[in-house]
């Protein structure tokens, strides 16, 4: 299965895991051995996706595989595993920030993922055809020039009133026409580039939106493990 696959199975494996909320209420569960042993599962998988932003942002390093999935892959299975281990019930201030943030953090990462991925795609596709518009309008001005070099005919000299002139002008008006929509088409192409290139770096801010949320949860994460291990470990004998 692909990595493509399996975030897709995760985002909705955490969907679901969302509406047990509704039906689903066990207070004594995140306690428990097992709960404690998903929680820490849980923790360390969101750890494991730091290391995409670490070795992007500290170590400059990009492999030949986006590592990018994996980070979304670890975040989405540790995300889902601290909501089994809240067993759909919050009981305290410090549990309730924790899943609040989880939520905005998955949330907000899911969909700037992808809409970042489409506004890059569709910008980049943009550049490419305007690229080539460009090109192919100035290969059509040298055509243009070169037409515009025309000599009167001998045989028409004479000729009253003098309809090749007409033609000729019919024919220009009719390439111009052409040629302006060209033209407006390579300017719609622009204004969409500088549309796209804005809403590009509005992503970029939402992007450290999500890596503030993102450290605020691990925050949240060592004062519930220091406050569980304050009051003690109830299965332990």
């Amino acid at each position: 299965m692909k990595e493509r696959q399996i975030n897709i199975f995760l985002s909705v494996f955490f969907i679901l895991l969302l509406g047990g909320f509704v039906v689903h209420d066990s207070r004594a569960f995140p306690g428990s051995l097992p709960g404690h042993f998903l929680g820490i599962a849980g923790a360390a998988f969101m750890l494991m996706a730091l290391f995409y932003s670490f070795r992007k942002r500290i170590l400059k390093k990009r492999g030949k595989q986006n590592p990018i999935n994996r980070h979304i892959t670890y975040g989405l299975l540790g995300s889902s595993l601290v909501v089994i281990h809240s067993g759909h019930a919050v009981s305290s201030l410090i549990g309730m920030f924790i899943f609040l943030s989880v939520l905005l953090v998955v949330l907000s990462g899911i969909a700037g993922y992808y809409l970042y991925k489409r506004v890059t795609r569709t910008l980049k596709d943009h550049k490419k055809d305007s690229e080539l518009l460009k090109a192919h309008l100035k290969k059509r001005r040298h055509e243009l020039l070169s037409a515009c070099r025309i000599s009167e005919p001998d045989d028409l000299k004479d000729v009253s009133p003098p309809l090749w002139r007409l033609r000729f002008r019919s024919d220009m008006m009719d390439e111009c026409a052409r040629w302006t929509d060209e033209v407006r088409v390579l300017a719609d192409k622009e204004y969409i580039i500088r549309f796209f290139d804005r809403l590009k770096s509005i992503f970029t801010k939402w992007i450290r939106v999500h890596y503030t949320m993102a450290f605020l949860l691990f925050a949240l994460l060592v004062v519930h493990v220091l406050t569980t291990l304050y009051y003690g470990l109830r299965w332990l004998p």
